[in-house]
């Protein structure tokens, strides 16, 4: 499963800190967690991976470099031992002074042609944004990778330029408690395949892979669900959509709401942009009617055929939303749908006909049933983390080690 990233075997890695004033106790006790879960799922040893971290505010300044802990527990103790020095926040100039320590007299490997990876966690904007690109850019002709991973009010844009606009190599989330939980999109940062004569770097990002997707929202809009109700289930669809990366390469979406006729809002090829999907999103209107679900199943299906400009061997996935038992039938146009290899979820707001769902979803793990809108954002992730489940065989694997490889 992509929610189990593989084990990171060999590399350099090193922890680029934001220390400064922004960063209270409790938050920075979160970027610690997170740190250590990055650890955990590493095979930790002076010829396997190694960790090093430096902190940064005013100064930067190394906690420990590459060199000195070559066991997982070490490293882990050394991560929980750390202090935020506070002030303000220099990442131009903490990338920099960052670059030194990816040299051998460091415990650098580059001349074994190891892989080398800088992370780079801040939680706002830079005190010296002008130098972000020629700094981080330095770093890259050095053959190291930079991952920007951005929290509360870090800048997209900065830390799009940090990843040298790869926006692979970025993440971001909203408050630090959530950034405690990213290592299941960053744990599986890269996998480093070394061929006699090549070096191949294959990055296979758990957010990446899990963005290769077609992905259709089927939301009801019928006359039980009102107003404000559908402003809600508005906003959980666009927090959805803010976690894919939506390109050309990466996810595709789609949209229709239903109630008694079905009604097109934008097909897989319409958008490849986030913000323009996430802006028609919050302008969707409302209209009321009676709820036929079966044929609005029966019409999805078209978004998931050739016409509709689904991708043949890219993940299929369908989120339906709704509040009240179908008028119609749903099972048959439900299984026509699954049997075209689309996986459909059910989300259930209110008391709805428990088979009902199971005969949409065609199994009870797709089902997520909450007991009004408002409760809608705590099933988020496990939505999120659902649709990224899905087993990939090899033949992708390899389609996407290709695609990226230098």
């Amino acid at each position: 499963s992509l929610l189990s990233p593989p084990t990171t075997k060999k590399a350099d890695i090193i922890f680029l800190v934001d220390g400064s004033g922004t960063i209270d106790n409790v938050e920075f006790k979160s970027m610690q967690t997170f740190m250590a879960s990055v650890v955990d799922q590493s095979t930790v040893g002076e010829d396997l991976t190694r960790f090093g971290v430096i902190l940064y505010s005013n100064k930067a300044k190394s906690s420990f470099t590459l060199k000195e802990m070559n066991s997982k527990g070490k490293v882990l103790e050394a991560v929980q031992k750390l202090v935020a020095p506070k002030g303000k926040t220099y990442t131009s100039a903490a990338l920099k002074y960052s670059l030194d320590y990816f040299n051998a007299t460091h415990g650098g490997r580059r001349e074994l042609k190891v892989h080398q990876i800088l992370m780079v966690i801040t939680d706002g904007q830079a005190t010296d944004p002008d130098r972000l690109e020629e700094e981080s850019d330095a770093l890259r002709q050095n053959g190291i990778t930079v991952i920007s991973i951005g929290v509360m009010d870090a800048k997209r844009k900065e830390l799009e330029t940090i990843a040298g606009g790869d926006t692979s190599k970025v993440f971001f989330v909203d408050n630090f408690k959530a950034l405690e939980t990213l290592y299941k999109n960053v744990s599986s940062v890269v996998c480093n395949t070394t061929k006699p004569g090549k070096r191949t770097n294959v990055f296979l990002f758990h957010l990446a892979v899990c963005n290769q997707t077609d992905l259709v929202f089927l939301l009801d809009y019928s006359s039980s669900i009102n107003q404000g109700d559908h402003d809600i289930m508005k906003n959980f669809t666009a927090d959805v959509v803010k976690s894919f990366e939506v390109s050309d390469k990466f996810a595709h979406i789609g949209l229709a709401q239903f109630s008694e006729d079905p009604k097109d809002e934008f097909k897989l090829t319409e958008y490849n942009n986030k913000e323009e999907i996430i802006r028609h999103i919050l302008k969707m209107e409302y209209k009321g009617g009676n709820t036929y679900l079966g044929k609005a199943l029966g019409h999805i299906k078209s978004y998931f055929q050739d016409s509709g400009e689904s991708r043949r061997a890219i993940p299929k996935n369908l989120v339906l939303f709704t509040d009240g038992n179908s008028h119609d039938d749903v099972e048959k146009n439900a299984k026509e749908l699954r049997d075209m290899g689309v996986t459909v979820f059910a989300i259930a707001v209110g008391d709805i006909y428990y088979l009902q769902l199971l005969q949409i979803t065609g199994t009870p793990e797709k089902v997520f049933e909450v007991q009004n809108f408002n409760s809608l954002g705590n099933i988020k992730s496990k939505i999120i983390d659902e649709i990224c489940k899905r087993e990939h065989d090899e033949p992708k694997f390899g389609k996407l080690e290709k695609e990226i490889q230098k």
